[in-house]
C-alpha cells in the first residue's frame, strides 16, 4: 500500500471510527435506562449524576440556604421529566449522561463527574454555563433552569429566604 493512499484511509476511517464509537456509547450506554426504583424516570446513573449536580449547584451556606439534596430538587427534576412531552425528557437525560462523560475527558486523571471533588464539578459546570459554544451554553442553561425550579420552589428555600406567600389573614 502506498503512503498516500494510507493517509487517505486513515483520513476517512478516523472520523467513521468516532462516530460509530459515540452511537455505540449513546445507544448501549445512554440511551432508554430503566428507572431507579424510587424515581419516575431517572436510571439510577443518572440519579447519581443529578446529586452531584445539585450539591454542586446547591451546597447550602452559612447564611441557613439549605443544601439542595435537602430540599429534593432531584425528587423535583424526576418529577418534572416525568410530566413533559417523553422527547424532550430523553433528550434532557442524554445532556445528563453528556456532562457526566465530558467531565471525564476535562482533567487527567479521566474521572467521573460525580466523582469529582464539588470544587471541581463547579468548575466543569461554570465550563458549560460560560461556553463560547453556544449550543453547549443553551442546553445547560435549560438544564439549570429544572434544577433551579426544583429548588427554589422548595418550601425550606423560600423560610430560609424570608419569603411567605400568604396573602393577608383569611377568614
Amino acid at each position: 500500500m502506498k503512503r498516500r493512499t494510507f493517509l487517505r484511509t486513515t483520513a476517512l476511517a478516523t472520523p467513521a471510527l468516532l462516530l460509530s464509537a459515540a452511537s455505540l456509547r449513546i445507544g448501549l450506554g445512554w440511551w432508554d435506562q430503566r428507572p431507579d426504583r424510587a424515581f419516575l424516570t431517572l436510571s439510577p446513573r443518572e440519579v447519581t449524576i443529578c446529586q452531584a449536580i445539585c450539591d454542586a449547584l446547591y451546597p447550602g451556606d452559612h447564611l441557613g440556604m439549605p443544601p439542595g439534596l435537602d430540599v429534593g430538587v432531584v425528587e423535583a427534576v424526576d418529577d418534572y421529566l416525568a410530566h413533559i412531552p417523553a422527547d424532550t425528557a430523553q433528550l434532557l437525560r442524554l445532556l445528563l449522561h453528556a456532562i457526566d462523560d465530558f467531565a471525564s475527558l476535562a482533567t487527567l486523571p479521566p474521572a467521573a463527574f460525580a466523582e469529582r471533588s464539588r470544587a471541581q464539578r463547579q468548575a466543569i459546570l461554570r465550563a458549560w454555563d460560560t461556553s463560547t459554544f453556544n449550543a453547549r451554553q443553551d442546553a445547560f442553561k435549560a438544564l439549570k433552569m429544572i434544577f433551579a425550579m426544583g429548588y427554589c420552589e422548595a418550601p425550606r428555600v423560600l423560610r430560609a429566604a424570608g419569603i411567605d406567600y400568604t396573602c393577608g389573614d383569611w377568614q
